[in-house]
């Protein structure tokens, strides 16, 4: 074998070889900002059947008790606003605010829930208009705008209730 052809042998096995490490590099940096997105919007990141459903929520100091609604948007939308009626597109984790608990999540079945607002309890009828598309917003919600006396299996009879919702689109 000539010492040209043997060049480019090396020369296209050192080409491979940078072009494979390169690929798995920005492989590797789509992945970590993905989870740091997810750890940023305190919404785990859903692997293989694990449910959150059970599970404390994160980033959430449980609160004996919640005295009126408030909203803390944890990111910013850049997109379009909710306004009141509107029907949106979400994911949502909704936790007992007394210690936490996860008892619901969208996160789970891996689907976005969409619905009007005028479909949902007081609390995002109130809590979601002037949420922008993109944003992530907490709902510290009294049991009064939530399911009041009501209780069913996962949410006990005047429970205030907390949730994190990604707004992902507004309209059908």
């Amino acid at each position: 074998m000539s010492a040209t052809k043997t060049q480019r042998i090396v020369s296209l096995l050192l080409a491979i070889i940078f072009f494979a490490s390169t690929i798995g590099i920005a492989a590797y940096y789509v992945l970590v900002s993905r989870d740091q997105q997810n750890t940023q919007t305190n919404q785990p990141v859903k692997q293989g059947g694990n449910t959150l459903e059970g599970t404390k929520l994160s980033g959430f100091q449980p609160m004996p008790s919640i005295s009126s609604l408030q909203t803390i948007d944890t990111i910013a939308g850049t997109g379009a606003e909710v306004k009141p009626g509107d029907t949106v597109t979400v994911n949502y984790t909704g936790a007992l605010a007394k210690d936490g608990t996860i008892f619901e999540s969208s996160l789970d079945s891996g689907q976005t829930a969409t619905f009007g607002l005028d479909q949902v309890i007081a609390g995002w009828k109130e809590g979601l208009p002037g949420m922008k598309v993109g944003g992530t917003r907490r709902l510290l919600i009294p049991a009064s705008l939530a399911y009041g006396s009501q209780s069913n299996a996962k949410i006990p009879a005047n429970s205030d209730l907390v949730f994190n919702v990604q707004l992902i689109k507004i309209g059908k």
